[in-house]
């Protein structure tokens, strides 16, 4: 790589304190997916103070910046995600969520700050860019997928962008590392809805009715046999019914169940046939009860499977600016999803996890808790690995354009 690596960790060190700040105002005033707006005019008046432009308005509250290199027809993108969690914050720390009921606990705060922390080094160095970097801040990643109503709102031309970087923080993995996991990293999901219907009637009186309550209780047990006997057991799917209502009365026999769940899987050829399983189990369970039943399927997002190409590049980079301890590869993905996942299907991605526990911390809470409290030390490392991914990205595919 052809940048001096101390300057690099020079600038990113200067910028630390205020990515920082900037942080601990967004996590004290937390916005749910698709309300955004406070948070993206704290984003757009940072961008404003550094003389990046900006589109703003995008997917709902999504933000599109630009800086622009010696070509401005070629260039990199970075994604942060800036959506909030549902959850009310337990953790006792100054810049608590002032907004009951709503918490960033999903890390999402960070990202935007080391994405906004990373601009201004790059902004300091854009003479010397090879090509130009786009910043996608980007909505909804907990709800509607932002990721992908950004895509096809044209963010990823002008300039065009083939090779998107993001990373996620994970209480896993000690503060000043990071984690990269090759090909598939986070799985594809299916949500679905299975309504049965059958004839209410007294409690003590059972065949003048139809149970709904008891094949839909049948289904939702004989569902896990489309894993264990219709999908290659050496593949990871996942089927998760999480939500179930029946009965109005302890002594009426319900006319109607419904259930709801979620399908996983890390390989996409396998939703197809795992849908067609579950909505010919759920029908023929419905029949021999002498009930009906509906099945609605609601595709999510799609696997997340990092370049191979991005990945080594990346790792060299994160050697560089971390040291070769620090970089690690965990070949074990994650049945989560993320809407990261449209940028790799879109054009190329590499997504990579940045530690945020303390280093001898024995507990820390995972995302998604009520109790997270990462170490702000991953923001440094969040600037200074993706100005350095950038750098090599950049450096690299220049060569071809």
């Amino acid at each position: 790589m052809n940048y001096d690596i101390n300057q690099i960790k020079k600038l990113a060190d200067a910028v630390y304190d205020d990515a920082v700040a900037f942080r601990r105002r967004l996590h004290m005033n937390p916005e749910l997916s698709e309300y955004e707006e406070k948070t993206a005019a704290a984003i757009c008046e940072k961008l404003d103070s550094l003389g990046i432009e900006y589109q703003s308005g995008i997917a709902g509250h999504g933000i599109s910046a630009v800086i622009y290199g010696s070509n401005r027809e070629h260039g990199v993108g970075i994604r942060a995600d800036m959506d909030a969690l549902p959850l009310t914050e337990k953790a006792e720390i100054p810049f608590k969520s002032q907004n009951p009921g709503v918490m960033h606990a999903c890390g999402h705060d960070i990202h935007t700050a080391v994405l906004l922390g990373t601009a201004e080094v790059l902004c300091q160095m854009k003479d010397k860019l090879p090509g130009s970097v786009r910043l996608f801040f980007q909505p909804s990643e907990e709800t509607i997928g932002g990721a992908k109503q950004m895509i096809d709102a044209g963010c990823l031309s002008n300039p065009k962008i083939d090779s998107v970087i993001g990373l996620h923080v994970d209480t896993n993995i000690d503060a000043g590392s990071i984690e990269l996991i090759p090909g598939p990293m986070n799985a594809a999901s299916t949500e679905f809805t299975v309504t049965v219907t059958g004839k209410s009637c007294h409690g003590a009186h059972p065949t003048d009715g139809i149970d709904a309550l008891l094949p839909a209780c049948a289904m939702v047990t004989g569902l896990q046999s489309v894993i264990t006997r219709r999908t290659d057991p050496a593949e990871a799917v996942l089927i998760t019914v999480g939500t179930f209502e029946s009965g109005t009365k302890e002594n009426i026999i319900s006319g109607e169940a419904s259930f709801s769940g979620i399908i996983r899987s890390l390989q996409m050829h396998n939703m197809a046939p795992v849908k067609e399983h579950i909505e010919a189990l759920c029908m023929a369970t419905a029949q021999a009860y002498g009930a009906t039943c509906k099945v609605e399927f609601t595709d999510s997002y799609p696997t997340l499977e990092n370049d191979d190409t991005l990945l080594g590049w990346v790792m060299d980079a994160g050697k560089l600016v971390l040291g070769e301890d620090h970089v690690s590869i965990n070949k074990k993905p994650s049945l989560g999803a993320d809407d990261f996942a449209y940028f790799c299907h879109s054009s190329r991605g590499i997504y990579y996890n940045i530690g945020a526990r303390r280093p001898g911390e024995e507990h820390a809470y995972a995302i998604h808790s009520d109790c997270f409290n990462p170490d702000e030390e991953c923001i440094r490392t969040g600037i200074l690995t993706e100005t350095a991914a950038v750098l090599k990205i950049l450096e690299e595919e220049s060569k071809t354009w």
